[in-house]
């Protein structure tokens, strides 16, 4: 008797637990995001029951992180010079983990109707910096031309600067820096399928990391905390 109890008991929660995966909805994510100091690109995934307003999102972006004090200049007077960034020693990118929560004030039931949240994120931010190179100009005749080595604004003459070497050259030498982030705003869906949709989304993001990241050789132009605006395009599939 109390086999047949617990049989019966087994039975009813996998009915339950059937019955809420089939009443929950789950589409995959893919974005883009322009926002002060750079951008990024996205994958995620976000669910959430049938008719409900409330939905859950997990993913992951990486984009870079420049500073707002950037200036290039170009040398014209040496032969086959690009422009390059002066000050600027480190290349800065940044991964960040997320986990959002949305709530929907309309919802998109049909390709003619456009549905409107809004939305609150948590993010865990891992920026890594690296050095950056430079073509350092050196005139000795009859060999003159161009070396590459790591920018040093202290010790290189910004004259003698002929661009910028490869955004590889020196990645090994790199380090990391963790943070923690917050980010809100508001939502617009659309699209002319129920199963796919495009999403255009507006908010404020703010990362804060342990220490500044070392962006421009000057000390008081880096940040460790980094207010931005942002504006986010994505294309969702597969509820």
């Amino acid at each position: 008797m109390k086999m047949y109890r617990r049989l019966k008991l087994v039975i009813l929660c996998l009915l339950w637990h059937g019955s809420t995966l089939a009443q929950m909805e789950r589409q995959w994510i893919l974005d883009g995001q322009l926002r002060n100091f750079g951008y990024d690109l996205g994958f995620g995934y976000q669910q959430g029951l049938k008719d409900q307003s409330q939905k859950k999102g997990y993913g992951v972006r990486i984009g870079s992180m420049n500073s707002p004090k950037e200036i290039y200049v170009i040398n014209n007077t040496l032969p086959g010079s690009q422009p390059f960034k002066i000050d600027k020693v480190n290349y800065a990118w940044v991964l960040r983990p997320y986990v959002s929560f949305h709530h929907d004030f309309t919802q998109r039931k049909s390709r003619n109707e456009v549905g409107m949240s809004i939305f609150g994120s948590a993010q865990l931010p891992v920026a890594y910096s690296w050095p950056i190179y430079i073509w350092l100009y050196e005139g000795n005749s009859p060999f003159d031309g161009y070396s590459d080595v790591q920018y040093n604004p202290e010790i290189h003459d910004s004259r003698l600067i002929g661009g910028t070497a490869s955004f590889t050259r020196g990645f090994g030498k790199g380090r990391f820096t963790p943070g923690l982030g917050l980010s809100g705003g508001v939502s617009l869906e659309w699209g002319s399928y129920r199963s796919m949709s495009n999403v255009l989304s507006f908010g404020v993001m703010t990362d804060a990391f342990v220490q500044k990241i070392q962006i421009m050789h000057t000390t008081e132009n880096n940040a460790f905390i980094f207010p931005m605006l942002f504006v986010n395009f994505a294309f969702g599939f597969g509820k």
